[in-house]
């Protein structure tokens, strides 16, 4: 009887081992499927999301009172040129000579084939003249009294200064572009201040460090007009090109 328990109780003990491992097996199955459910769900809806958080532009042109977002990817779905990815970048500084104070705007867009500017200034020159005004504050003093006349010390009128200043917007056109990467310079001829993108110039932008650009600018006229472009703008040139 000893015997026959023993080995009664062997069989159970292999049909209990072979259950729980065929039960093991099969969670371990169940949760890899549910793993790469998972994983396959999350991919696309990444990629979805990353799609959506791209900002879109209606237009292209360039103006001194535009609202675009400033030196990050964005996708340009513009009337008359199409749907293209694109980054818009801007930079002001001022120069001043005697009376005149003049603002120097930069902007431009740069996408995969070529690079717009516009290159707007507002002059400002200023005239000031002095002007004279009533002062109730100043009390008149009498120092004496001579044939029916009073005589009195203190002007009853203050100064201060005015000014007068005429503002004027112009714009230029620019024929020649200059950017810098590094050591190298790129030298890129244009027409109505749009150049083209060539495969060289997109690659050397393409791996440019991410800090500010020098750039420089040929107008029509001759002049000169040195510029930078920004850290965010230079990071975007990664996805642009």
């Amino acid at each position: 009887m000893t015997r026959c328990a023993s080995i009664l109780a062997t069989q159970m003990n292999k049909i209990s081992s072979s259950k729980i491992s065929y039960l093991t097996k099969q969670i371990f199955l169940l949760s890899l499927a549910v793993a790469n459910v998972s994983i396959i769900g999350i991919v696309p809806s990444r990629i979805a999301q990353a799609a959506q958080e791209i900002p879109v532009v209606s237009s292209s042109a360039l103006g001194q009172n535009m609202d675009v977002p400033w030196s990050r990817p964005v996708k340009i779905n513009d009337p008359f040129e199409g749907s293209y990815l694109g980054v818009f970048d801007r930079n002001y500084f001022y120069r001043r000579f005697l009376n005149n104070n003049v603002r120097f705007e930069i902007l431009s867009l740069w996408r995969p084939n070529s690079v717009r500017f516009l290159l707007a200034s507002r002059e400002r020159n200023c005239a000031y003249s002095t002007r004279f005004s009533y002062n109730r504050l100043l009390t008149r003093r009498v120092i004496a009294y001579r044939g029916r006349k009073y005589l009195y010390t203190g002007f009853p009128y203050t100064s201060f200064p005015v000014s007068r200043c005429a503002i004027a917007s112009n714009t230029q056109n620019a024929v020649k572009l200059f950017i810098r990467t590094g050591e190298q310079v790129y030298q890129l001829d244009g027409r109505n201040s749009t150049f083209a993108i060539n495969p060289d110039v997109a690659n050397a932008l393409r791996s440019t460090p991410i800090e500010n650009v020098q750039i420089r600018l040929v107008t029509e006229s001759g002049e000169t007009i040195d510029s930078e472009i920004g850290r965010g703008t230079v990071e975007a040139w990664r996805d642009i090109y």
